[in-house]
């Protein structure tokens, strides 16, 4: 099970490193990008791009193996469009393309790919096995991002990425789409982070034997119920 991690994982890092090579602007959100602060396995890379690249990014995932499997035609601002690609092979590893912006189904907001660059820096991207360097919000955004979604997945990443940040940057960020749902979601954070079976997915999503949490940072957070 482990090895097949690792082989979807490396399936990942190999495509980004073309991607790379070829001069392609992106920017990797989602796992990937939380795992450029706090190493996590996941089975899909989520990358923003710009509609001008998308021809020679296809080219490149099918030269890679990867087939199209889902076009998704959105109402959003700044994200009009959802493209999934997958390789054909089992474990199925999935590269999802965000068209010039990212979206939230729950709140309806969403954020340009020039804004979300401008909130970007060159990170290293470390695996198991292989690293990249590449594009990547600042965990502030991210954690707006996940904000935004509410999963348990993404509350359990704001967890890991919730350490010295700039909560005037979220503030300044955040309230845009569905404000109440946005609270609901902090809210729903707050009820978790001491819950036994939080901590224990926390620990094991994370390989870690200790849940390791700054509450100072998280704390920070509930301000936001009051804005």
């Amino acid at each position: 099970m482990f090895d097949e991690f690792i082989k979807r994982e490396n399936k990942i890092f190999e495509t980004l490193q073309e991607l790379i090579k070829n001069k392609i602007d992106f920017i990797v959100v989602g796992g990937y990008g939380v795992s450029s602060y706090k190493h996590r396995f996941s089975v899909d890379a989520d990358l923003i791009i710009k509609k001008e690249d998308k021809p020679k990014i296809e080219e490149i995932l099918k030269n890679n193996e990867f087939v199209k499997t889902i076009v998704k035609n959105l109402d959003y601002v700044y994200a009009p469009q959802f493209i999934r690609y997958e390789t054909k092979e089992k474990p199925k590893v999935s590269v999802d393309l965000l068209i010039d912006g990212i979206g939230s189904r729950g709140t309806n907001a969403s954020f340009s790919f020039n804004e979300v660059k401008k909130y970007s820096k060159n990170r290293k991207i470390t695996g198991t096995e292989k690293e990249v360097s590449c594009l990547v919000p600042d965990k502030e955004i991210l954690i707006i991002f996940k904000l935004h979604a509410g999963r348990l997945t993404d509350l359990r990443d704001i967890v890991a990425l919730s350490k010295n940040i700039n909560i005037d940057l979220i503030k300044s960020l955040i309230f845009r789409g569905d404000k109440k749902l946005i609270r609901k979601n902090i809210e729903k954070l707050f009820s978790l982070i001491n819950d036994k079976g939080f901590m224990d997915s926390f620990k094991g999503v994370f390989i870690e034997k200790k849940y390791d949490v700054d509450l100072k940072s998280l704390n920070m957070l509930k301000e936001l119920i009051k804005e």
